[in-house]
């Protein structure tokens, strides 16, 4: 079967360094070349996550991060704020009401990033423990300017928990420096590398929080985890996804080797072209320029047109993969990733088959 190239929201391709190494006899979770392996992965989280404090790596999707976040910090009623631009802010709320917050949605719309001034008003008053904020909203292209949010909160006491799912390793995230007590990601966005991990890292504040929380957790315990990390052979509590974590570490050395700051500059380089290249095709951007992620554009469907037919003839003739919308945007736009493991050659064949399948369907 021919390889497809992805270019979506996730899974993102993986460089063929990464897979020789997830397609390699796994290590024994138990022995002296998986703790090494591990505490230089768990090094380079850090460097990734920008913090001092420890990175927990979790077996499970971005989503059991969220949960583990909710699970560890909180306790049953605890009044947060979610505030919410498209599907994975509401994924957001709808695990904080699992687990028995009292969590109260602040939806900005779809399409639409964080009002700042409405948030502002809302922490003043609201006597909120935390505040629950995606970065990268994928479902409507939008990023969400993390650092002026992070302010807000810590101007009210709020603790912020950000879901950096699809953003971490891709655009600028400054965990420490911005104040910011809870991020999570995932193995297979920015990080370059199959599906299987989550990683989550805590302020000192998010862990003094963990040590009153009364939620249930054991699988999802972060404070286990952390005993583990903090091993002079460090490790996990139980079985994790091995190839996975020796793929990500792979893929971590290849990104700092890169330099972040470099993998940003080409990041919002890739955004611009693909937004320009939009325009020139007089489609419309689903959000307003100012806010549209460098690491996935949401574009929308002109009314003689079908998102389906547009994914189908980019597939089935090119090869590429992309997506479309969810929630009340499916059928309305289509979502092309740019976001970890993308050549010049992914990008200029993407943008050329799209083309192709916007002349045959117009």
């Amino acid at each position: 079967m021919k390889e497809m190239i992805l270019m979506t929201p996730g899974p993102t391709m993986v460089p063929e360094d990464v897979k020789k190494v997830a397609g390699a006899q796994p290590l024994h979770h138990r022995t002296e070349d998986f703790y090494e392996l591990f505490s230089n992965l768990n090094k380079n989280l850090k460097e990734i996550f920008k913090t001092k404090n420890e990175v927990i790596t979790l077996t499970s999707s971005g989503t059991g991060g969220m949960e583990a976040v909710i699970a560890n910090l909180f306790s049953t009623g605890d009044k947060v704020l979610v505030a919410s631009i498209g599907y994975f802010g509401e994924r957001f709320y709808n695990i904080a009401r699992a687990y028995g917050l009292d969590a109260e949605l602040q939806d900005f719309g779809w399409g639409n990033a964080v009002d700042l001034d409405v948030l502002e008003d809302k922490l003043r008053n609201g006597n909120y423990k935390a505040l629950l904020v995606t970065h990268n909203e994928t479902s409507t292209g939008v990023t969400n300017n993390v650092k002026e949010i992070a302010k807000i909160a810590n101007r009210y006491g709020v603790a912020i928990v950000v879901d950096a799912v699809s953003s971490l390793g891709g655009i600028p995230l400054e965990m420490d420096e911005w104040g910011i007590d809870a991020v999570i990601t995932c193995s297979q966005k920015c990080l370059m590398s199959p599906p299987g991990l989550s990683f989550v890292a805590l302020s000192e504040r998010a862990w003094k929080m963990a040590e009153t929380s009364n939620l249930p957790k054991y699988y999802f315990s972060l404070k286990k985890a952390r005993e583990g990390v903090l091993k002079p052979n460090p490790d996990t509590p139980a079985t994790p996804a091995v190839s996975t974590i020796m793929a990500v570490a792979k893929a971590t050395n290849m990104l700092l080797e890169l330099g972040l700051d470099n993998v940003y500059k080409r990041q919002a380089d890739y955004g611009k072209r693909v937004r320009e290249y939009i325009k020139s095709l007089g489609l419309e951007l689903l959000p307003e320029e100012k806010i549209a992620s460098d690491l996935i554009t949401a574009i929308k469907v002109p009314e003689k047109y079908k998102a389906s037919e547009i994914i189908s003839h980019m597939k089935e003739k090119h090869g590429v993969l992309i997506t479309g919308g969810q929630g009340p945007l499916k059928g309305k736009i289509i979502r092309i990733g740019h976001m970890g493991y993308v050549t010049e050659k992914m990008l200029t064949k993407t943008l050329e088959a799209l083309k192709d399948a916007i002349d045959k369907e117009g």
